[in-house]
């Protein structure tokens, strides 16, 4: 493996002035390369001091309603399985006995549209406060300058090994041809 990370291993075989153009690579071990294009990584501290209230509308209506439909898909399953196990059967005979009722019977359409109806205005008020609190967490801030947290950045990208361009040469000109 051969790279030129712009230094020469022998200082005194440093090509001159003149000789820059016909410089070589240096072989470096694979320990010197990994060190050589190793991702870095530091500690920043910064301050938030603003949330924008719509964008707080958007994530939290998003994830409420994602929370929606895996609520109703667990209900629906859980029911089902409920039914087919003889569980709703049984329970609908034992509030029979127990209030000496004629007869007594859930209404799963009932029950689903006023769980339905009832998530929904969940997901609203639960996206109707988190905007309340962006909106409460930017006053806040206002007065006290903000919340500093500590992050640490690192690099997305490995660096390329540097080479030189080849340099562009005329081609001869031969006025004979």
């Amino acid at each position: 493996m051969s790279i030129d990370p712009g230094r020469v291993s022998d200082p005194s075989a440093a090509p001159l002035p003149s000789q820059a153009v016909a410089r070589q690579p240096v072989k470096v071990t694979p320990r010197e390369y990994r060190r050589a294009v190793r991702l870095q990584a530091r500690k920043v501290r910064r301050v938030i001091r603003h949330i924008e209230p719509w964008s707080v509308l958007k994530i939290s209506l998003i994830f409420y309603l994602c929370l929606w439909v895996i609520v109703m898909l667990a209900g629906v399953m859980l029911w089902s399985i409920a039914v087919g196990s003889g569980t709703v059967d049984d329970t609908e005979s034992f509030i029979e006995e127990l209030f000496a009722l004629q007869e007594f019977k859930f209404n799963a359409s009932q029950i689903f549209r006023g769980f339905a109806i009832g998530g929904l205005v969940l997901v609203v008020a639960g996206t109707f406060f988190n905007v309340l609190l962006c909106v409460l967490f930017n006053l806040i801030s206002d007065l006290t300058g903000g919340m500093r947290v500590t992050v640490i950045e690192e690099e997305t990208a490995r660096q390329r090994p540097r080479t030189r361009p080849r340099r562009f040469r005329w081609p001869a000109w031969n006025p004979r041809k």
